[in-house]
């Protein structure tokens, strides 16, 4: 059985985006007859589907060095007679990946469109709308370097492609939610100062946070002194995808669920609490059905306000923004990154 590697990083603070794409491309590798191999998470982070789809899962949460990680997992690589990783921790840099690639190893990797790097790996992966591979001409190491770029490469969990969740959105409902790890107090926030107008709308809320968020006593708290029935709170919910098709439009960070929601046809105000998620949002802004507003620690209230007011009172926006999104993502970015990786013998 031929192996692929895969490095991640995953924790409240960094967010639990890159290990969901992982495990759907563990997933995927493993139909294909592959045995894969997890580095980096810790044990706790292992859910009942990791059991069946990693064969070995070594925690690994600090990244000393390029060269130390690299001379890591070339020694895994080595172990297993594997030339294949997949990289979704962005601290993977040019130096770790030429390393890697001097002893013939092929590399995935997903990269922070945030910070200034170079690129040795043989592929090279963000799904931001915004990406363009001229950006980053002068920093590729390797003239082979092959850039996959945009919505195309997206990686969507699989539990979302069921045409009929496209179709379910008809409550005046909204979602909001920023993510797996920390929302960083943004929640709590728009509450306190933005409720009212969601209110005034007669529109329904729907707030999912992860269990690891450390406000969930704060923001559960602030809801039960509204004593209102059109405000809930789901904790780690396992059903998110019937969750989100039950929402009209959303109210966004800038992480993996917009994807998500643009696959379900659901607009989003976006406000992005991490500097990586920026490029991102102004990408989907960019691109038609979704609505940049600023970065959280930034907000622009005002604007945050007056967008919130004009989607809400009239449904005509709304649905012309989701008729943007309609042809924007597909559900086989997953099988277009493995099948790049995996098909040069």
């Amino acid at each position: 059985m031929d192996i692929v590697v895969i490095r991640c990083s995953a924790s409240t603070n960094v967010g639990f985006g890159h290990l969901v794409r992982c495990r759907v491309l563990a997933t995927e590798l493993c139909k294909r007859g592959y045995g894969v191999i997890m580095i980096g998470p810790p044990l706790s982070l292992k859910d009942k589907t990791d059991e069946t789809n990693f064969f070995e899962w070594i925690p690994r949460e600090n990244w000393l060095s390029s060269e130390s990680e690299a001379d890591f997992h070339l020694s895994v690589l080595k172990k297993y007679n594997s030339r294949h990783i997949i990289i979704d921790d962005y601290r993977s840099d040019g130096e770790h990946q030429k390393r890697l690639r001097e002893e013939n190893v092929r590399i995935v990797q997903q990269y922070d469109a945030s910070k200034k790097q170079n690129f040795a790996a043989n592929l090279v992966v963000n799904g931001s709308p915004h990406e363009r591979s001229e950006f980053y001409k002068k920093d590729v190491l390797y003239n082979d370097v092959e850039f996959l770029l945009g919505p195309k490469y997206c990686i969507l969990r699989p539990i979302f492609f069921n045409d009929e969740l496209k179709e379910c959105h008809k409550q005046k409902r909204i979602l909001m939610t920023f993510g797996g790890g920390s929302d960083r107090g943004a929640i709590l926030y728009i509450l306190k100062n933005f409720y009212q107008i969601i209110a005034d709308n007669n529109w329904k809320l729907t707030i999912v946070v992860s269990d690891k968020n450390e406000n969930i006593g704060d923001i559960s708290n602030w809801i039960n002194s509204k004593s209102s029935k059109d405000i809930e709170l789901m904790i780690s919910p396992e059903n998110m995808a019937e969750i989100m098709s039950t929402c009209s439009f959303a109210v966004l960070g800038g992480g993996t669920t917009i994807f998500e929601a643009a696959y379900l046809g659901i607009p989003a105000l976006l406000i992005p609490i991490a500097d990586n998620q920026i490029n991102q949002c102004i990408g989907w802004d960019e691109l038609g059905g979704m609505t940049y507003v600023s970065n959280f620690n930034e907000l622009d209230d005002a604007k945050f306000a007056e967008n919130l007011r004009s989607f809400l009172s009239e449904p005509s926006l709304i649905e012309s923004h989701r008729q943007n999104l309609k042809t924007i993502i597909d559900e086989h970015g997953y099988e277009r990154i493995l099948d790049k990786l995996l098909n040069d013998e």
